[in-house]
């Protein structure tokens, strides 16, 4: 209970127990509101290092020592007990604020002291390359009164939380829940089950703790206890005849939605979602965010009008309140606070695009795709997406609508890899016609000419398995020559495109064009060298391992001729003209329709050959 004299207008605070550099991090991004506004900076230390211990010294008004005794709450008590101002900050060690631009305008408002309670928004940064990231709401700051305290041994809040509300447009960054290894994911939500439970026992109408439960189940993948718990949180709150309880309706029912998904459920997924869309159970945001689940489902099994019916009622609803902030936080929390950003949207409008490709109506591709996110950091879009592009390129050739849309895969190298790996994945099954009319798909894109060159590769690859023999070796040679520049020049203009970071593998046609690069170069100076080289290339390529196979019997023959020819010059020219004429007489008669002598002539010839050079034919 904090009964201080209030010397300060703020007090900033935070519990430390963590590294050193995060702390410090956290702590400099503070320094713009201390020498802003009449503040201090108090520290609670629950067990930090020595050289931890040096950096919150360097920057804190007053250091406290707290004995951690697994409980957030008494830890966050003892912290505001120690607070000097009428008002109380609070953040992570392991948070940093952005800008503080908007926190000092707060607290140089004189009407800052009305609000009894707020906080800002923390960016959960999914990568630790901060590429992707999530803002959500967070309670984190209080007015300080002797009735001010925290509940919760973990997952702490503040009492009383109701009043005047501020949530002030500052956002800190946070990467607390981006693990280096699921080992550390699970060792995180391990420490905070076991308490979370504690909690069900001691207050089991308190939905606040199921609801945090539901997340760390979410968190280490135990799907089958997010929905029981989600279950158990859902019925349990009609039981509960308080305002709160429908707020935390939504989230659980979005969990058993999550846990349904992942669970492979989804039937009762279905079920489910019909029966919330029927009844006023839950709150319109928490209906958009299962319709997600519901229109996936409907998409993966091709029930394309329904799936365009729930995609429209999305949309609807974030007309209405995706952009209304109040709402967001009344009817959100936990697996709701994402509902309309923007991989969710993005995935909606690839449904509606996809839907009406599906029935070769384009009119939904021409309106939606310029409201994809193209130039974000991070992009996801739907692989059903894709691969109906692609199967309408390869159906209908060129065409506006679709070379408009994939004009946009040209944004950033990831997007070409997509469609590349799309036609890779199906072009054996493909006719030349598809493959030719994939080519002319992306005629007047920004790379046209790198994606026909890619097309080629696929065409030659297809000529080679559709031919069941070669006339002879150096026929192959001229073909697999210009393979292999096919496919250099494909890859210098994919690579001239690659980001200055990327570490993408060498593609496999790129490492059978190295390979038999050296074959052929090979192939005149070592014999043995060139046939284990060909052994060395089976497999890099399945659809080439039998052009591979011919070339390695065409190459040996023509060695044993090559041979021949070097041992004795004189005898390898008698039977070469020897053969010629045979060949032509063979000819003659089977013009003449004397094939049985034909063939009796050209098995005589093939028996003298092999007993003499041990090959077919000289003409290799």
């Amino acid at each position: 209970m904090n009964n201080k004299p209030k010397t300060k207008l703020l007090t900033i605070s935070l519990l430390c127990c963590g590294r050193a550099e995060t702390t410090e991090r956290c702590l400099k991004s503070l320094m713009p509101i201390r020498e802003a506004i009449d503040s201090e900076i108090q520290v609670v230390d629950t067990g930090c290092s020595a050289e931890t211990r040096a950096v919150i010294e360097k920057y804190a008004d007053e250091v406290f020592e707290f004995t951690w005794c697994n409980d957030f709450a008494k830890a966050r008590n003892f912290q505001l007990d120690q607070a000097n101002g009428k008002m109380f900050l609070f953040i992570d060690d392991d948070e940093f604020f952005l800008d503080c631009k908007y926190i000092i305008e707060f607290f140089n408002d004189p009407k800052c002291t009305t609000y009894n309670i707020g906080g800002y928004f923390q960016r959960n940064y999914l990568d630790f390359e901060g590429k992707e990231f999530e803002d959500i709401e967070v309670v984190r700051m209080c007015s300080v009164t002797p009735k001010t305290y925290f509940v919760g041994k973990v997952h702490e809040y503040i009492e009383p939380a109701y009043g005047n509300a501020m949530f002030m447009d500052a956002k800190a960054g946070h990467y607390g829940y981006v693990y280096k290894t699921q080992e550390d994911n699970i060792k995180h939500s391990m420490r905070n089950i076991p308490l979370l439970k504690e909690m069900i026992e001691e207050q089991p109408d308190n939905l606040r703790w199921p609801y945090q439960l539901a997340q760390e189940y979410r968190a280490v993948k135990m799907f089958d206890e997010l929905y029981d718990i989600c279950h158990d949180g859902f019925y349990h709150s009609f039981d509960i005849h308080e305002e709160e309880s429908i707020r935390y309706r939504g989230p659980f029912a979005v969990g058993m939605a999550i846990a349904l998904e992942e669970l492979e459920r989804d039937d009762e997924l279905l079920k489910f979602y019909e029966d919330q869309m029927s009844k006023e159970d839950i709150l319109q945001i928490p209906k958009a965010k299962l319709t997600l689940y519901a229109a996936k489902v409907m998409f993966v099994r091709g029930e394309n009008d329904k799936c365009v019916e729930m995609a429209n009622y999305y949309f609807d609803i974030m007309e209405r309140f995706g952009s209304d902030r109040g709402q967001m936080f009344m009817q959100g929390g936990i697996f709701i606070n994402d509902a309309f950003d923007e991989m969710h949207t993005n995935m909606m409008y690839c449904y509606l695009m996809t839907c009406g490709l599906r029935k070769n109506d384009f009119g939904p591709l021409v309106h939606y795709y310029r409201r994809i996110t193209w130039d974000s950091p991070v992009v996801r879009i739907n692989k059903g997406f894709v691969v109906t592009l692609v199967m309408k390129a390869a159906e209908f050739g060129y065409k506006l609508e679709l070379k408009n849309v994939l004009n946009k895969f040209f944004i950033r190298p990831g997007f070409r890899d997509i469609l590349q790996a799309e036609i890779e994945s199906n072009y054996k099954v493909m006719s030349f016609e598809q493959l030719d009319n994939i080519k002319k798909a992306f005629k007047g894109t920004d790379k046209e000419k790198e994606m026909s060159l890619f097309v080629d590769v696929r065409l030659d690859e297809i000529s080679f398995a559709s031919q069941e023999e070669f006339d002879s070796y150096t026929q192959l040679k001229e073909y697999l020559t210009t393979y292999i520049d096919t496919v250099y020049a494909w890859y210098d203009l994919h690579k001239s495109w690659l980001e200055p970071d990327a570490n993408e593998a060498t593609p496999k046609e790129v490492i059978l064009a190295n390979g038999l690069s050296q074959i052929l170069e090979s192939a005149d100076k070592d014999t043995t060298q060139t046939l284990k080289l060909v052994k060395n290339a089976i497999g890099v390529r399945d659809i080439m391992d039998g052009t591979l196979g011919k070339l390695s019997k065409l190459y040996a023959a023509y060695r044993k001729v090559q041979l021949a020819r070097e041992e004795d010059q004189a005898k390898f020219e008698e039977m070469y003209k020897l053969e010629e004429a045979l060949l032509k007489q063979i000819a003659e008669l089977d013009a003449a329709g004397q094939t049985e002598e034909a063939l009796a002539t050209y098995n005589q010839l093939v028996t003298v050959l092999q007993n003499t050079y041990g090959v077919d034919t000289l003409h290799v």
